[in-house]
């Protein structure tokens, strides 16, 4: 296995052009996030309506990656994830002329972006379905490390351009920048000749049969039953500091651009987390990053919430930005490893559902908490010792966890007719 992802860029033509086409995308959508998210801060001064917002491009995964992970698996995920790109160019436009028209109410925006967050999710599971068909089951670790860099790279550089395009040009031209991003990605998706069909026999007609099987397998199958309990429980923690970063950065000081340095400082930790996964996970092992990497975290959501100077809350920003995802990069490749390919898509879009559930809804919730009951900081605090008790637990508390997260990197046998049926707890032979 290469540990280095940048050896997988160089050896594989169509991943690369993929990779490249998703940078551009996650950029414009870093762009579109900062921008609707500061529009309603500064108008709200609220936690709660900033966390409603920036969250309102998850919740949908929760509702649509089950039906994306059965259209990834019965039709060609090329043309899927392509679609998907026309349908949040569109959705970006409308979104643009909104805001160009003067509304900045937080729930006419979120409801917007939440048909984005729908298109997104319908088109996701075929995006991340496509990875493992365009590069060998050695390098996927670090093939996923990348596709994670992408996102993180928009973090980094996308509030940068959000506020540079904001000042000059206003909001309305901030999210085109992203409706240009998809239309970008869209055309570099149709150089890619292959077919991607990932083989699966699904009908259409039995939607919810389907996803009732995918949810069998996922459940019958260790790593992704572990890893679906470990990153809802991470998302629990770690919402909080992702989705109320301008109301936390005019905690810290006066100056209006803050958000801004935070925004950058999270990204570029992000962007060091990617050329370091693949690394760190061949020296000391999946659970040891899985257990080494939340302390870090813990570490500095605890700082930043007793951070009252700006340089602190860089500082801490920063080291959230470079664990945070590492671990979920790493909990996403457990799952990636142990799903059959003819159920990929669909096992990926019962995770996805169940990360963009926790992560917008406990964004919600810490919202309300930070406005209403507890206040900002003492949120943070509180997720820092959540973080903390997860870490103690699966050291301590679930013995068999070490094993389950390490597993193998050969592809795990199961018998035919448990893929036909699922009906069969045994069926799995290695």
């Amino acid at each position: 296995m290469s540990s280095n992802p940048l050896v997988t860029l160089r050896r594989h033509k169509d991943f690369r052009r993929l990779w490249t086409s998703a940078m551009v995308s996650d950029l414009g959508t870093w762009m579109q996030a900062v921008t609707v998210t500061v529009l309603v801060a500064t108008n709200s001064k609220s936690s709660g309506a900033t966390a409603l917002v920036f969250s309102s491009l998850f919740i949908p995964q929760g509702l649509m990656s089950p039906i994306g992970g059965l259209v990834a698996d019965r039709f060609d995920r090329r043309r899927v994830a392509m679609t998907m790109q026309w349908v949040q160019a569109v959705l970006a436009g409308v979104l643009a002329l909104t805001v160009h028209s003067g509304v900045t109410s937080a729930y006419a925006l979120s409801a917007i972006v939440f048909l984005q967050g729908c298109a997104s999710s319908l088109g996701n599971p075929a995006f991340q379905a496509m990875i493992p068909l365009l590069v060998p089951r050695e390098e996927l670790l670090g093939a996923l490390s990348l596709s994670g860099m992408t996102w993180n790279s928009g973090r980094a550089i996308g509030p940068m351009l959000a506020a540079i395009t904001t000042s000059v040009w206003g909001p309305a031209a901030s999210i085109t920048g992203n409706a240009i991003s998809f239309v970008v990605m869209a055309f570099v998706m149709m150089t890619i000749r292959r077919p991607l069909h990932g083989g699966g026999t699904v009908k259409m007609t039995q939607a919810f049969g389907e996803i009732g099987r995918a949810i069998k397998l996922a459940q019958r199958t260790p790593g992704t039953r572990t890893m679906i309990i470990s990153t809802v429980f991470v998302q629990l923690c770690c919402a909080m500091t992702f989705s109320t970063i301008p109301t936390y950065a005019a905690s810290v000081t006066d100056w209006e651009r803050f958000w801004m340095v935070l925004y950058v400082s999270m990204g570029i930790g992000a962007l060091v987390a990617g050329f370091c996964v693949a690394g760190m996970t061949a020296l000391i092992g999946r659970s040891r990053v899985l257990t080494l990497v939340p302390l870090i975290s813990c570490f500095a959501i605890f700082l930043a919430s007793q951070a009252h100077s700006s340089y602190l809350a860089v500082i801490a920003t920063m080291l959230f930005g470079m664990s945070a995802p590492i671990s979920f990069i790493t909990m996403g490749a457990v799952v990636q490893r142990d799903a059959p390919e003819q159920f990929r898509g669909r096992v990926l879009s019962i995770y996805s559902a169940l990360v963009g559930l926790a992560f917008g809804g406990f964004s919600i919730i810490n919202g309300y908490l930070a406005d209403k009951v507890l206040g900002l900081r003492t949120t943070l605090w509180m997720s820092s010792l959540l973080l903390a008790m997860y870490v103690i637990t699966v050291q301590f508390l679930w013995p068999s966890w070490k094993q389950i997260v390490n597993g193998s990197d050969s592809p795990p046998r199961w018998r035919p007719e448990a893929l036909a049926g699922l009906r069969d707890r045994s069926a799995r032979v290695g």
